[in-house]
This record gives C-alpha cells, structure tokens and sequence, in this order.
C-alpha cells in the first residue's frame, strides 16, 4: 500500500491524504484514448500527387483542442481518484457533498453528476486554481521516484 502524506489546501483549509499515482496510468489512459489521426489530403510534390497528413487543418485543430482539454480533465479524475484520500476524522464531508447536491437541484433543477468524493474534492476541497495546482502537482511530485530509489536503482548495475 501506498504511503499517504498529509496536503492542506491553501485556499479552504482542508486537510486530505495523497499518496503516488503510478505515472503509468497515464500511459495506459493515452491508450484508452488516443488522440485523433490527422486529417489526409493531397499534395502535388515535384509533378506527383502524394497523400500526407494536415496537422493544421483548422478543424483537426479544434478537434485537438478539444481532445486535450477531455484528456486533461481525465488525467486529473484519475489524480485526483487513485491519489486522494479522506481522513477518518473528517467526519461532515459526506453532508457537504450533500448540501452542494441540494443546492445545485434547487437552483438549477438538475443533478449534480460525479461520485461524492470527486464532488468532495472538486467543488468543497478545492476553493481556487492554485489549490487544484497544487494538489495536483503535489501527487504528481510524490509519484516520482525518491533520490534514494534512484540512487539504489544505479547501485544495482554493473560497473
């Protein structure tokens, strides 16, 4: 199991746990998703007409645009889901999360769609840009591999 490591959220006070996030996850989420192929088109080159990718064809670019910004909000999810934990004595997060589901149905008369802990984190936890930035690099930090791991991992090569 994971070592967890105590984060206070600058901008609201909460107190959670985080622990490492396998920095592979990302690599197997690219693969769940990848990123659209370019669109194709022809090119006259020296007299020939030759097919060749278009990576700057205005729609392939707003389609990469939104590519990343869904690939982006995923990686954070998966931050956020495999690396934060709330501590037992955080007792009220459950009716917070509740509160905030009341208040969107009241006023906007929809559901609040997320499970309660990413609702938790998101909209209760996180007060600013800066506290999500930093929890996230705080995760992304802790899942590097420590000096001390690196360190044993040259020891074990042969000279």
């Amino acid at each position: 199991m994971s070592e967890l490591t105590a984060f206070t959220f600058h901008d609201t006070g909460v107190k959670v746990l985080i622990k490492k996030v396998s920095p592979l996850l990302v690599v197997e989420l690219q693969k769940a998703f990848p990123p659209p192929a370019p669109p194709q088109q022809e090119v006259e080159i020296g007299g020939e007409i030759v097919i060749e990718s278009n990576p700057a064809h205005p729609d392939y670019v707003a389609t990469m645009n939104e590519y990343n910004r869904e690939f982006e909000m995923r990686v954070r999810r998966l931050l956020i889901k495999r690396g934060v934990e709330i501590p037992g004595e955080n007792k009220d997060w459950q009716d917070e999360v509740a509160e905030l589901r009341e208040f969107w149905r009241e006023e906007y008369a929809k559901e609040l769609e997320g499970d309660d802990k990413m609702l938790y984190i998101s909209y209760i936890a996180v007060g600013t840009d800066g506290d999500l930035t930093d929890l996230l690099g705080a995760i992304m930090q802790r899942s590097q591999p420590t000096e001390a791991a690196v360190a044993a991992a040259k020891a074990s090569f042969p000279g």
